[in-house]
């Protein structure tokens, strides 16, 4: 009998958007729809030879890899996980596979012709924080829900200045609707350069600059241990009062206990998160208390498509290996992120 654990499942759609029907007999197929606690990984998956995870959700550093003797296969969804001590898998002989074909192209960049952008999933999900945090929605609905009324004056956004930190797929994606709304554009990052910024119509500034002249401050940047605190309790004395944050790239960017001291202090007029240092947020974390926060549980790649996608591609991988035959089979091996 083959064991096969499905990690991670949060809205319970792996077995129907995967066609797990052509598993051999004897394949034993079980749900996780719930987080299980790094703690308990070890030994909650010891049975396991085959595990599915979601992108960037369970992790597996290296001493879970060597506590799971029984592992011999691990599937993601995507071309690549970096939530994986590759090192360990390497010198355990677990085998991953991805769902993304051999020279499949990449994401296309954002149009420069005029033509319409389309947006990322994720640069849609951060104008939905910007919008839901400059407009008060959260707030007024729940004053609406409790029996009040009207609370205080929503931010305009035309002619005001969006920072972004990051211009590439993502946070390039944000600049065709930021223009649309009359706003000025400026950015940062490490790497960025000038030629850079004059193909996508923004202006360059340092990362001084960007944080005391935006209103709304986007963080796009990848997550490595050098952009770790990007945003720290000296960069957010920096930053404008009354801006907002949003923050839809990967948790530890932001210095997440110097992010609740601002929002507290109400120098920052509010924050639109959907990613934490600890995921899923733990119940009593303090950013669940703030009312000048939006919170949502990493949604940015999630979609339905993406994850019918996903699924079946998934499902696939497992059948291709238990028949002998493993398919997209992932050989480069990145660095683990160093959440």
């Amino acid at each position: 009998m083959t064991k096969i654990a499905l990690l991670d499942d949060y809205t319970n759609v792996a077995l129907d958007y995967g066609d797990w029907s052509v598993l051999p007999s004897d394949a034993e197929i079980s749900v996780y729809n719930e987080a299980i606690a790094p703690e308990r990984l070890v030994e909650e998956l010891q049975p396991y030879e085959v595990i599915a995870i979601t992108q960037q959700r369970t992790r597996f550093p290296r001493e879970v890899i060597e506590g799971l003797r029984n592992l011999k296969l691990i599937v993601c969804n995507g071309p690549m996980s970096n939530v994986i001590d590759h090192d360990a898998r390497l010198e355990r002989g677990i085998l991953l596979c991805g769902t993304v074909d051999a020279g499949a192209p990449a994401p296309a960049a954002p149009p420069r012709d005029g033509s319409p952008a389309v947006l990322p999933p994720p640069s849609e999900l951060a104008w939905a924080l910007i919008f839901a945090v400059a407009k008060r929605i959260g707030v007024e609905d729940r004053e609406i829900r409790a029996g009040g009324w009207q609370t205080g004056f929503p931010l305009t956004l035309g002619g005001k200045t969006l920072g972004l930190i990051g211009v590439g797929r993502l946070g390039s994606g944000m600049i065709p609707v930021a223009h649309a709304l009359g706003m000025q554009v400026i950015a940062w990052s490490p790497n960025l350069t000038e030629e850079r910024c004059n193909e996508l119509g923004i202006t360059q500034v340092s990362k001084e600059d960007l944080l005391s002249q935006s209103d709304v401050v986007g963080v796009f940047v990848i997550f490595s241990e050098r952009s770790r605190n990007t945003i720290d309790a000296a960069e957010f004395a920096q930053m404008k009062p009354g801006a907002i944050l949003v923050n839809v790239s990967r948790g530890p960017i932001v210095n997440e206990a110097a992010l609740v001291d601002s929002l507290r202090s109400n120098h920052l007029a509010g924050a639109g998160l959907d990613v934490f240092d600890q995921e899923p947020l733990p119940k009593d974390h303090p950013l669940r208390a703030l009312d000048n926060v939006v919170l949502t549980p990493h949604l940015g790649y999630v979609t339905e498509d993406g994850f019918r996608f996903g699924w079946q591609r998934m499902a696939e991988d497992v059948a291709a290996y238990l028949s002998g035959n493993p398919i997209r089979v992932i050989t480069t091996t990145p660095p683990m992120a160093p959440i």
